[in-house]
């Protein structure tokens, strides 16, 4: 699999938030991109991930 452009060794039964907890993400403040589905920040389901999937993790920023 590969997150945020980088190759990240697969695990089955990996799930979408324990990714995010590894990564030491909080799923209310990212928006998560996994193959061609979009999830925005607090809407981040508990999906099971593939070994070829690709996941994207954008932090939100305020700013001006």
């Amino acid at each position: 699999m590969v997150v945020n452009g980088e190759l990240r060794d697969y695990r089955p039964g990996l799930r979408l938030l324990g990714l995010l907890e590894e990564l030491a993400v909080d799923p209310r403040l990212v928006a998560v991109m996994v193959g061609e589905d979009v999830y925005r920040p607090g809407k981040v389901p508990d999906v099971a991930l593939g070994e070829g999937d690709v996941i994207e993790v954008v932090q939100m920023m305020q700013g001006g």
